[in-house]
């Protein structure tokens, strides 16, 4: 909480304007979230043509992992190299280490992603604000929050993209050894609790009504400490006949396969790439 508090302030200071070291498309912008009862930073990036056009924009949700923050995707990745030119908002919103779950302890971070970020996103950009407008993806932490996010609310999204998706978190045994950290357990509370079993995204894709859902793109190194958890969301995926598609290559759990990740993403057909 100590990390977000200073970005807090941080952005606030800069009186939610466009930060001097960052490109010019690229700017920081502050918002009040009733969820959580704070005031919230993001980045965006807006297309190229946004200032002279007046047309609306599909937008993309990217969200970052643990440990990460609103800043990670454009000071670790060429994102804002990628989307130059393309018809589209992306916006990486804070998530601090939330799993952007609505956790045991009351911190509403799903209703803010998928009800707070959107309205403050679509009431102040020229957005297409429906959801053949608006897809999500994340990274590890991001990426399993995005496919809970397209599972439970699909009615928002019509793209889902996951790197690297952490996806047995609420599990006994997760990779990432959650049931051993304090701030893991404060999200969702003990085995077995109420939270961990509506937040369970293997329990959600087997029993997720099919049709209506968003297109899946799930990527993993072969390298990836979740790798296995990810070959089974793919199977899972398959086995309902959830569209989908599933990408292994080499790599960890790391900034260079999540550049490379992010880019494949974003040159999928699904993805609006323009003229």
């Amino acid at each position: 909480m100590f990390r977000l508090r200073t970005l807090l302030i941080a952005v606030t200071l800069a009186g939610a304007a466009v930060i001097a070291s960052t490109p010019a498309a690229v700017s920081d912008r502050i918002f009040w979230s009733p969820s959580l009862g704070r005031t919230m930073p993001y980045r965006v990036i807006l297309p190229d043509q946004y200032a002279s056009a007046t047309a609306r924009y599909p937008v993309l949700f990217l969200l970052h992992g643990y440990g990460g923050g609103f800043s990670d995707w454009t000071a670790h990745t060429k994102v804002a190299d990628y989307v130059a030119g393309r018809p589209l908002i992306v916006v990486m919103p804070e998530g601090a280490n939330s799993w952007f779950v609505n956790s045991e302890t009351g911190d509403a971070w799903e209703t803010y992603l998928t009800s707070d970020l959107i309205t403050e996103v679509d009431s102040r950009f020229r957005t297409t604000a429906t959801r053949d407008g608006r897809m999500i993806a994340g990274l590890s932490m991001g990426g399993y929050a995005a496919v809970k996010a397209g599972l439970k609310h699909p009615d928002l999204y019509a793209l889902v993209g996951s790197f690297s998706g952490a996806f047995d978190i609420t599990r006994p045994g997760d990779v990432f050894k959650g049931e051993s950290k304090p701030d893991v357990m404060a999200v969702f509370g003990p085995i077995g609790s109420a939270v961990r079993k509506a937040n369970d995204v293997f329990a959600l894709a087997s029993t997720a009504k099919v049709q209506g859902l968003p297109y899946f793109f799930l990527a993993c190194g072969t390298s990836d400490p979740w790798l296995e958890p990810n070959r089974e969301m793919a199977r899972t995926l398959k086995a309902r006949g959830i569209a989908s598609e599933y990408h292994e290559q080499a790599g960890g759990h790391d900034w260079t396969f999540w550049d490379a990740a992010v880019k494949s993403f974003l040159n999928d057909p699904h993805v609006p790439r323009g003229k």
